[in-house]
């Protein structure tokens, strides 16, 4: 199983599409064409090639490694995607940046399986402009086996491995990967110091980053691409990671663990939205509607390993997958969480600070 970033490599030799050929050449090829700019490795290769069949098209499927990478396509591409997919605080940038078409949710009659909480988002009330389509957290992964080997085996227990303070721990150095993500990265080091992941506040941020450079022997390396390959290949013993990543790891090596920090950490959901310029708009409305459907977003959800927002499709899943707390979590352990939002021109200041994080 390949990464979720990674999922493009695989996509050049699939049989469901082509990632990243030529827009105008896929609309010539005749019948129509879905151009879907996604994150690699979130859907079922038989749950597109279905659709393809279904409606007698083709999905041309291109791929992104960051929000910050899926604006820079918006604003610098000339090719037209009729869906995209960003997760919330990018959905936030790109409402105020005008880019969205708004939703008609009258042409989507399966959005009614959609947990009424996710209605109510901060970012988007009432779904104007997007539908929910996977949503996770950002926790601490780990090889259970692996780290008895290490000198601080016995140290564990004393914080649990579901604390943000294990990635600080000596013991670690050398096993252990950050997100190459500076909201993901800075915002676990400011949640770690009681803070908000999403802080402004400059001192805040100054303390966090101080606290990364002071870590940054200990650790491996900064990945979003490889974390799942290297904590199954246990080059890694410890990682910060998405939910749904380690959940795919955990199916290569079963000592693979995830755990929702007790301090709290990021949630965040990803969203479909159809932007401007989209030529299918006909044909997007029935995907998101088909991706609705509770067998499909059943199916897509045990493949990907992120928790779905439809309540139709959780009573299809497996069991142990939605019994799984740190996947499905309670409410309780949802207290201390925070949806990452958009938080303006601060944002050079993250990057900023990520820099010279990386280059100390």
């Amino acid at each position: 199983m390949l990464n979720r970033r990674d999922f493009l490599k695989w996509l050049s030799i699939s049989i469901i599409t082509q990632a990243g050929c030529d827009f105008n050449r896929a609309s010539n090829s005749g019948g129509q064409v879905l151009n879907l700019c996604n994150w690699s490795d979130y859907i079922h290769p038989k749950i597109i090639k279905n659709f393809e069949k279904q409606y007698n098209v083709r999905i041309n499927y291109d791929t992104f490694a960051s929000n910050e990478a899926l604006l820079a396509k918006l604003q610098a591409s000339k090719n037209h995607y009729d869906i995209i997919v960003p997760t919330s605080y990018m959905l936030s940038q790109l409402i105020k940046l005008k880019i969205l078409n708004p939703i008609d949710k009258e042409r989507i009659s399966n959005i009614k399986n959609l947990n009424p909480r996710f209605f109510e988002s901060k970012i988007d009330y009432h779904l104007k402009y997007s539908v929910p389509f996977s949503w996770g957290t950002t926790g601490i992964a780990y090889n259970q086996d692996a780290i008895k080997t290490l000198p601080i085996a016995s140290q564990i227990k004393k914080f649990g491995p579901d604390n943000f303070d294990i990635f600080f721990d000596p013991g670690f150095k050398g096993y252990l990967t950050l997100l190459d993500d500076p909201r993901e990265t800075i915002g676990f080091a400011l949640k770690r110091l009681g803070y908000s992941y999403n802080s402004i506040v400059e001192a805040e941020l100054n303390k966090a980053a101080t606290d990364l450079v002071q870590e940054k022997p200990l650790v491996m390396c900064y990945t979003s691409d490889q974390v799942i390959i290297q904590l199954a290949s246990m080059d890694s013993y410890l990682s910060l990671a998405f939910s749904g990543d380690v959940y795919q790891a955990s199916r290569q090596n079963k000592n693979i663990k995830y755990h929702i920090p007790v301090n709290g950490t990021s949630i965040w959901t990803d969203n479909w939205c159809i932007p401007h310029g989209a030529i299918n708009i006909d044909l997007a409305y029935k995907w998101i509607n088909y991706m609705l459907d509770p067998k499909i977003a059943a199916m897509n959800a045990v493949f990907n390993g992120y928790s779905t927002p439809n309540d139709a499709a959780i009573k299809l899943m497996p069991e142990d997958i939605i019994s799984d707390k740190n996947y499905y979590p309670t409410d309780k352990m949802l207290e201390n969480c925070e949806e990452l939002v958009d938080i303006g021109e601060v944002i050079y200041k993250y990057n900023d600070l990520w820099t010279k994080i990386k280059c100390s």
